[in-house]
């Protein structure tokens, strides 16, 4: 049975953590700053059930300018606790990465520049922060974080073999598939299988949405078979598909 003391702490916790989300909710930048000044682990402080951070709430409801400041707010004694993971397995680097403000790139530099790790962690589906980024289409903070990961083999796959260029045509992201397709860095993925192997081209084919445009303006008979092993073959449909 927990003592006196011990119920006056989880109380008070529980009554600040009510406070925190409060603010958060209301968009509240003063008030967050205040609370997490008093907590101990700052904005790190693990806020929900879900054991998200004050960080990752104020990351996933897109606040960004305010992550900006609890980041500056935040001593360099916690920086060896930016890497927490809520029960999605998603940092505070996963949850930036969605971030669709002008100033998302900005805030990914800040946590990256305290911890260069936060880049090559994954989350429960095996996903970096690279690869959330390209899950949702944002072009912006996926080339920010392209050109910061040295070693891509690590990034642009997640545990079920899904690539990048895989989750881009999914998620009916098509400019940034294209953009991933014709990249020097990225251009053997367009061969790549995911674990029901299936290309990125075999994944295009099967979207009709990928094919409006083509249809609209009569260039379907464009499109020809081609030899699905064909690297080039494959990337060349790509760009047909898009360019048109």
């Amino acid at each position: 049975m927990a003592s006196t003391g011990e119920k006056r702490v989880v109380f008070k916790d529980h009554e600040s953590n009510g406070k925190l989300y409060e603010a958060l909710l209301k968009e509240d930048t003063k008030a967050v700053l205040k609370l997490c000044a008093d907590m101990e682990d700052h904005a790190l402080h693990i806020l929900t059930i879900h054991e998200d951070t004050v960080l990752h709430k104020a990351a996933y409801s897109k606040q960004a300018d305010l992550v900006l400041s609890l980041l500056k707010d935040l001593p360099s004694c916690h920086d060896n606790k930016l890497g927490r993971k809520n029960r999605s397995g998603n940092t505070i680097l996963h949850e930036a990465a969605t971030l669709d403000h002008r100033s998302s790139v900005k805030v990914a530099e800040e946590m990256i520049k305290r911890d260069q790790e936060l880049l090559r962690m994954r989350n429960e589906l095996g996903e970096t922060p690279l690869f959330r980024a390209a899950r949702y289409g944002k072009t912006e903070i996926f080339n920010f974080l392209a050109d910061e990961e040295k070693d891509m083999q690590q990034s642009v796959q997640r545990n079920d073999k899904t690539t990048i260029l895989h989750i881009a045509i999914l998620s009916q992201h098509f400019g940034l598939a294209l953009e991933i397709a014709t990249h020097e860095r990225f251009r053997y993925l367009v061969g790549e299988r995911d674990e029901d192997g299936m290309t990125a081209l075999q994944l295009l084919s099967c979207n009709p949405k990928a094919f409006e445009p083509v249809r609209r303006r009569g260039f379907l008979k464009r499109i020809s078979i081609i030899n699905v092993n064909s690297l080039l073959g494959e990337s060349q449909i790509i760009l047909n598909v898009f360019s048109f």
